[in-house]
């Protein structure tokens, strides 16, 4: 069979495959299919009765504030060290104080910032980007039989909240950049 695949000598002592270097975005693709079937599956587990009509409502911006944190986040970051420095959250919480007035928001951002800091300890300085290196609609669509199958649903469509369409906003708000969230009717 080696021979009959164009190679030459004894497969044992071939040089073992070199795998091609990862393709990050492609990994963080996958990753958030995963994650979002994951939160599909869980809402509607949670419903109180079968939806008739089931949307995926996905998000390509993120809301100001959280702009404004991921921009101060790229300030503190260095590629050089592939780290934010040690007092990233001492920083954080100077920041939040200078920037925002409402104690509950500072606490939204902390809890943000927190995620998004273990996000690009998996994924790299990517994961600071204010828009998505990928396109959420079309990862969903491309793989739509695979998410119909997963929530046993046969009529899912992608909506974008920036399309005009009119969502809910208790919907709207739930979708963000990465985390799209389902619309059941």
């Amino acid at each position: 069979m080696w021979t009959k695949l164009g190679n030459e000598g004894l497969a044992v002592k071939a040089p073992w495959p070199v795998a091609d270097e990862e393709d990050k975005i492609l990994t963080r693709q996958a990753a958030f299919l995963r994650s979002a079937l994951k939160k599909f599956r869980s809402q509607l587990g949670k419903a109180k009765k079968p939806p008739s009509a089931l949307s995926i409502v996905v998000a390509d911006s993120y809301p100001q504030w959280k702009v404004d944190a991921l921009l101060w986040m790229q300030q503190q970051y260095s590629e050089a060290t592939k780290s934010f420095p040690d007092t990233f959250m001492k920083d954080l919480k100077t920041w939040t104080g200078e920037n925002l007035s409402d104690k509950k928001m500072m606490k939204f951002t902390m809890q943000f910032v927190a995620f998004m800091k273990n996000e690009v300890a998996e994924v790299g300085s990517v994961a600071l980007d204010v828009q998505l290196p990928f396109d959420q609609a079309s990862v969903l669509e491309g793989c739509m039989e695979y998410v119909k199958a997963q929530l046993e649903f046969k009529d899912i469509d992608v909506v974008k909240v920036e399309s005009g369409t009119e969502i809910p906003d208790k919907v709207k708000d739930l979708a963000t950049p990465g985390a799209p969230c389902l619309w059941l009717r």
